[in-house]
């Protein structure tokens, strides 16, 4: 490990540890209103202390890459926390003394700790960003090869110094080079390779110049390795351009996946569909009973028709389903063949309130609640739709492999409504493949929250 990467180490853990113990003596204070500990609470605090020493190295918590979301690195300290909850309470049924320590002082404890920690994390990556920027705790890097693959790389590294990379410089070979604009740092023979690297102590070499040249990948590692550089190869994968590709190994041989889904491990599912069974609950038992009579009585008084509206659409895995809406539309017979419009003459006065402001959706918190749904997923479309679109677009039915959402990040970044050409669908299917490729339960709460802030602001694709 550098040190600059050690650094960052303790400068993250140990803020964790000082946070853990200050919410410990904030809880024992509004408990029992003083901060002077007992010698069974100094235990159980030192109990806390090697316990989240101990998760926090299960969980790699301090080795994050440095393109690391930040939803990623939250999710993962709240792993850690639960948990970290889960030992300390065997811990204290296994040795009989869960009757020697409040319940409440416990309990207070990590409710603080939880915002404090979770704080500290988007304090502490917010500061480590600007330290990179000021040009601290960087990776010395070049680039080898001057191909497509190659500019790709240039220009991520040229986006953002809050990644904490410094291209120094590009390498090429036998002057093939210059199809593509890298005149932000100078470019050398790849014959000055080896004494540039020295010279100017390089931390990473980025090879991008294909599998076929043996010979240089065969000098690169020697030479990495005697060194101590990291050598890291960039692999042409254009021909799957925008997919996330996953490398895993079985026994000795690297098996390459074109698309990483969180949500094919079952923990994963486990965790949404618990979060989605709590989330459709309370809004059924709290929300749901104050909406519905209001919006049933003014929907009966302003038009012909039942309150609620029935659609059969395509669901996960292309099983259909019955999708519920409060109606806001007039009875039509085109309702399973067109999309609502601008200004469409089949909506009524109450539907043009309900579908701007997504109250229509409320009734698909039973779907969630039966299993047909998630709260967070790709829209459902209807049949129809789905036998059209996915004979256009290539990828149409990949977004088909997750429960539908009521909500999803297609709708909450303004691809919602009407998709007037294939162009408009395409641009929600990449959302929608965006989401299923970098699900986590922290995205999936973003997403609502989001959700929630454009209905309170409107949107202008609802109507």
């Amino acid at each position: 490990m550098r040190n600059t990467d050690r650094k960052m180490w303790f400068f993250l853990g140990s803020g964790d540890i000082i946070l853990i113990n200050f919410a410990f003596v904030l809880a024992y204070f509004l408990k029992f209103d003083t901060i002077e500990l007992k010698d069974n609470y100094i235990f159980l605090l030192l109990v806390f202390n090697f316990s989240w020493i101990l998760v926090s190295s299960m969980f790699s918590l301090y080795t994050f890459s440095r393109v690391d979301h930040l939803e990623h690195i939250v999710s993962n300290t709240i792993k850690a926390g639960v948990t970290h909850a889960l030992i300390i309470t065997a811990l204290l049924f296994s040795i009989k003394a869960s009757e020697q320590f409040s319940r409440q002082l416990i309990l207070y404890t990590y409710i603080i700790d939880f915002i404090v920690v979770i704080l500290w994390r988007f304090i502490a990556l917010a500061f480590i960003k600007r330290y990179r920027v000021s040009g601290y705790n960087y990776r010395r890097v070049v680039l080898v090869g001057t191909g497509s693959v190659s500019h790709q790389m240039y220009k991520f590294f040229q986006s953002s110094q809050s990644h904490g990379f410094k291209l120094l410089s590009v390498f090429y070979y036998q002057e093939a080079k210059k199809h593509y604009d890298f005149s932000s740092v100078d470019s050398k023979d790849i014959s000055e390779l080896e004494e540039f690297c020295i010279d100017n102590k390089i931390d990473e070499i980025y090879y991008a110049m294909g599998m076929n040249e043996d010979n240089i990948i065969h000098n690169l590692l020697s030479f990495s390795d005697k060194n101590m550089i990291r050598l890291r190869i960039l692999p042409d994968f254009s021909s799957f351009l925008f997919r996330k590709i996953h490398v895993n190994f079985y026994g000795s041989l690297p098996v390459i996946t074109l698309r990483d889904e969180p949500l094919q491990d079952e923990m994963n599912r486990m965790y949404k569909r618990i979060f989605d069974i709590l989330f459709s609950l309370s809004v059924i038992l709290f929300v749901f009973p104050i909406v519905f009579p209001i919006i049933a009585l003014i929907i009966k008084l302003t038009s012909k028709g039942p309150v609620f509206f029935k659609q059969m659409r395509s669901g996960v895995n292309n099983k259909d389903f019955i999708c519920y809406k409060f109606r806001s539309m007039a009875l039509n017979k085109d309702a399973d063949e067109l999309q609502a419009t601008r200004n469409d003459m089949r909506i009524t006065m109450i539907g043009k309130f309900i579908r701007k402001t997504n109250i229509d959706e409320f009734p698909q918190f039973f779907n969630v609640l039966f299993g047909d749904m998630s709260i967070v997923g790709p829209r459902p479309h209807m049949i129809k739709h789905t036998d059209e679109y996915s004979k256009l677009i290539e990828d149409y039915m990949v977004r088909q492999l997750v429960k539908p959402g009521i909500t999803g990040a297609a709708q909450v970044y303004g691809f919602r409504g009407e998709t007037k050409t294939t162009e408009d669908m395409k641009d929600r299917v990449e959302y929608d493949i965006w989401y299923l490729e970098n699900w986590s339960l922290l995205l999936d709460i973003k997403l609502i929250f989001l959700t929630s802030w454009n209905m309170i602001k409107g949107q202008k694709e609802a109507f």
